[in-house]
C-alpha cells in the first residue's frame, strides 16, 4: 500500500518486481513479497507438451540463455518443458541470477497459498485453446488458489466462463469501458470481486489502444461498485498524479514504486 493524501492505494508488482530482479521469475516473486506489494501480476503460457509456466514473450529469445550465454530463438508453444528447463532466466537481467528456472505456474500458485499473497494472471490467458483452458483451471481448483487468483479478462464471455467456475475469484477487467460493457459485465459477476483497468497515459502506455484513465471513466467505474486499477506506472510524479487526481484502488508498477512500510 501507498498513502497519498489520505488516500490508501494499493500496488501490484507488473511480472513481481521487475526493477530489481528478472522478471516473472520466482525471485522477483518473492522480491514481490518481501517488500509489501498487494497483488503480483505474471503472465501464464503453455509448453508443446501441455504444462502452464510463466513467461512474458512467446519466445525465449529475449529472457532466456543456453548454456553459453546465448539467447534461444525458440517458442514457448513450440518445446517441451524438459527443453524448456534446460535453459536459464535470469542472466539477462544480471550476472548474479545466472541460472534462475522457469516457472511452472503450478509452482507460483502454491508460492502465493503459502504466502497468501494475491496473484493477477495477464488477459495472455483469454488466447488458450478451451483445452488449456480446462488446465488453467484445472490447477487453480487443484492448488486450492480460487480465491487468490484473479483472472484478466477483455472480453464478457471469458468473464462469464471465470464467474461460472469460481463464483469467488476476483475478475480483472481491461477492455472497452463504458455505461453498456459496464452493465453487461455486473449481470454476469457473482460473488466475484471486479477491477476494472484503464491506462495512465505515458511512455509504457502509448501503444495500447483503449482509453485513457479520466474523471469521468474512473466515476462511472464507481458507480459500478467496481475498483478501480490503473497501469502502468515507474515514476513517482505520474503515481502522485493518478493518485490524487482518480484515487484508484490499486496501481500497477514495474518495481519503482515501492511500498510503504509505515502502512
Amino acid at each position: 500500500m501507498r498513502n497519498v493524501n489520505g488516500h490508501s492505494t494499493a500496488l501490484q508488482a507488473h511480472r513481481g518486481v521487475s526493477t530489481d530482479r528478472p522478471e516473472n521469475t520466482l525471485a522477483a516473486f518473492r522480491a514481490a513479497l518481501e517488500q509489501g506489494y498487494d497483488v503480483i501480476e505474471l503472465d501464464p503460457k503453455f509448453t508443446l507438451d501441455g504444462k502452464c509456466v510463466v513467461l512474458h514473450d512467446r519466445t525465449l529469445m529475449r529472457t532466456a540463455r543456453d548454456a553459453q550465454g546465448k539467447p534461444v530463438n525458440a517458442a514457448i508453444a513450440e518445446i517441451t518443458l524438459d527443453t524448456a528447463r534446460c535453459y536459464e532466466y535470469g542472466s539477462w537481467f544480471a550476472p548474479e541470477y545466472a541460472g534462475e528456472p522457469i516457472p511452472l505456474l503450478e509452482d507460483v500458485l502454491l508460492f502465493a497459498r503459502e504466502h497468501h499473497i494475491p496473484l493477477k494472471l495477464d488477459n495472455v490467458i483469454e488466447s488458450f485453446t478451451a483445452a488449456q483452458t480446462q488446465m488453467l483451471f484445472n490447477l487453480v481448483e487443484k492448488t486450492g488458489t480460487a480465491q487468490l487468483a484473479g483472472f484478466t479478462c477483455t472480453k464478457p464471455e471469458y468473464l462469464s466462463a471465470v464467474a461460472e467456475r469460481f463464483p469467488r475469484s476476483a475478475i480483472h477487467y481491461d477492455g472497452p469501458v463504458d455505461q453498456s460493457r459496464l452493465s453487461q459485465l455486473d449481470s454476469l459477476l457473482k460473488l466475484n470481486p471486479l477491477v476494472v483497468w484503464l491506462p495512465y497515459p505515458n511512455k509504457l502506455t502509448d501503444w495500447c489502444t483503449a482509453p485513457a484513465v479520466t474523471d469521468e471513466r474512473a466515476e462511472m467505474v464507481r458507480r459500478f461498485g467496481a475498483q478501480l486499477g490503473v497501469w502502468i506506472i515507474e515514476d513517482e510524479a505520474e503515481f502522485v498524479d493518478a493518485c490524487m487526481r482518480f484515487a484508484p484502488d490499486i496501481v500497477e508498477t514495474t518495481g519503482s514504486i515501492k511500498p510503504d512500510s509505515s502502512l
